[in-house]
């Protein structure tokens, strides 16, 4: 994930800042309109007023395509009221064309495709959410949930073997994933190694994680 710094200075009635190699300049009137629009939508969304909100954020993203909270904000209304996807979509793209590399807007995009059931799309943006996280570092809390769920888009298309890579890579970031240990353990047991799943399962019952019993309980002997 990207970070963006930007430094204010009173006197100042334009902010010039590099994103890659292009330089871009924002209007401060612009960027404070774009602010207020947001906290607004963010009330709205606590208000449950998600059309009001939406309309916001994309006046917000038309003010200022530069304001990252925005994007941010967009996508998060999206999964509270799975509405306008492709607008949403569409937004998210313009943000990742200005914050180039960045990996949380395509795991954002990856998620929208996988809820309206384009995996070939998602699976795409999940991949290039991980190759960007590679870059700009994986200890962003979102990143093991980029291989979980590039992972199950594998198990779904019956690739254990990629899954399995996917679900270890998740648990070497997060050794408590139970979703991974889980699903790694359905992978497992799909390919033939019967013992490796139930020891999955098995630890994902240690953590308390009731789903993993009924897998465990069907095929694994104590």
């Amino acid at each position: 994930m990207k970070k963006l710094v930007l430094f204010f200075g009173m006197i100042f009635f334009s902010i010039s800042f590099l994103l890659g190699q292009k330089t871009h300049t924002v209007l401060v009137n612009d960027r404070n309109t774009a602010i207020d629009l947001t906290n607004e939508a963010i009330s709205d969304i606590d208000n449950k007023d998600y059309t009001k909100a939406f309309n916001k954020l994309r006046k917000s993203i038309k003010i200022d395509s530069l304001y990252r909270e925005a994007y941010l904000r967009i996508y998060h209304l999206y999964s509270k009221n799975q509405e306008n996807a492709e607008e949403t979509i569409g937004a998210l793209k313009k943000g990742k064309r200005i914050f180039e590399e960045d990996d949380e807007l395509y795991f954002y995009c990856g998620q929208i495709y996988r809820s309206i059931g384009d995996a070939e799309k998602a699976f795409y943006e999940y991949t290039k959410a991980i190759e960007y996280a590679k870059v700009n570092g994986e200890d962003f809390y979102l990143v093991p949930y980029y291989y979980l769920n590039r992972g199950n888009l594998y198990l779904f298309s019956n690739r254990y073997e990629s899954a399995i890579n996917d679900y270890n890579h998740l648990l070497k970031l997060d050794a408590t994933s139970n979703s991974g240990l889980t699903n790694r353990g359905i992978a497992y047991h799909l390919m033939g190694d019967y013992k490796k799943a139930c020891q999955d399962w098995n630890r994902a019952i240690e953590n308390g994680f009731d789903k993993a019993k009924a897998y465990y309980r069907m095929y694994c002997k104590d």
